[in-house]
């Protein structure tokens, strides 16, 4: 590439990440504006090392900047550490690298799709109190939609009077009523399992677990456990299908293919996309 059209990827990374010429040459150990100005304008080359830095800063891959993947070069296209898998899609955000909460653990890859903020999700995760502590958990290579809403145990109000209003959290003087959490009816952590597709604007209640390989349909309610490698839809959100045969079934939840170095999962995505179970066993444990 030449040095004009590398100069226009640095800007666009530049204005994408919402930063100065002077804050970038900061992050690059330059010590002037001037010195990005030039590149941008196609004047100057940005010498390797700088290079190296800028893909390891914002989570960049050569063919990312234009540049012919390197002989042997073993980043990966996926970039786990990335906030954007894909820089020029800002609407698709992983998880694990946007959420501050340490009760809302996610494995890599597991993005949501937001084009009003993916960055947003943990705005997604409401009634989340630490007094309580309950947790989020999210699995490896999940993909969620925009507007999912994942209600925790902060929302649930006391059952066991005559009414279910909360008193107690209007007036210092009525605290004294306050059910203790082991009255409360707290269900527990909420569990998203490996490879589930939750479609837009699904809501999820406090204590859920959905299994491995499910599939949420679009503005559903989910208020009991759903089964892996099942097609749940609707509200209340019930199992309409099952995504394979039980033998199948049974063969991904011991393969558990997620859990293997993501250079064998990208050798073999012909054989998860069309099917070849078999294949795909023998490759990834060869």
């Amino acid at each position: 590439m030449d040095k004009k059209e590398f100069g226009k990827k640095l800007k666009n990374i530049r204005i994408r990440n919402k930063m100065s010429q002077q804050a970038m040459a900061d992050s690059l150990g330059y010590t002037s504006r001037s010195t990005i100005n030039k590149i941008e304008e196609g004047i100057n080359e940005m010498s390797h090392d700088k290079i190296l830095r800028l893909m390891e800063i914002y989570g960049l891959s050569r063919p990312d900047l234009g540049l012919e993947p390197l002989c042997g070069d073993k980043l990966s296209g996926l970039r786990k550490d990335a906030k954007y898998p894909n820089p020029e899609i800002e609407e698709i955000c992983y998880i694990k690298n946007c959420v501050s909460n340490p009760n809302i653990v996610v494995g890599d890859y597991s993005y949501y799709d937001d084009k009003k903020g993916a960055d947003l999700f943990e705005k997604h995760v409401t009634h989340h109190y630490d007094f309580i502590g309950d947790k989020l958990i999210i699995g490896k290579f999940c993909q969620i939609g925009a507007g999912v809403e994942f209600i925790m145990n902060g929302a649930n109000h006391f059952m066991n009077g005559l009414t279910t209003y909360p008193f107690n959290i209007f007036s210092r003087d009525l605290q004294k009523f306050t059910p203790s959490l082991d009255k409360m009816p707290i269900k527990g952590d909420t569990v998203i399992g490996n490879d589930v597709w939750i479609g837009q604007n699904v809501t999820i209640l406090p204590g859920v677990h959905i299994g491995d390989g499910a599939v949420i349909g679009a503005n559903s309610v989910v208020g009991s456990d759903i089964p892996p490698y099942t097609i749940a839809v609707g509200n209340p959100c019930r199992v309409i299908k099952k995504r394979f045969d039980d033998k199948t079934i049974e063969k991904l939840l011991n393969l558990k293919w997620w859990d293997y170095p993501i250079e064998a999962i990208e050798q073999n995505i012909d054989n998860l996309f069309n099917g070849n179970l078999d294949e795909l066993e023998l490759s990834l444990k060869k």
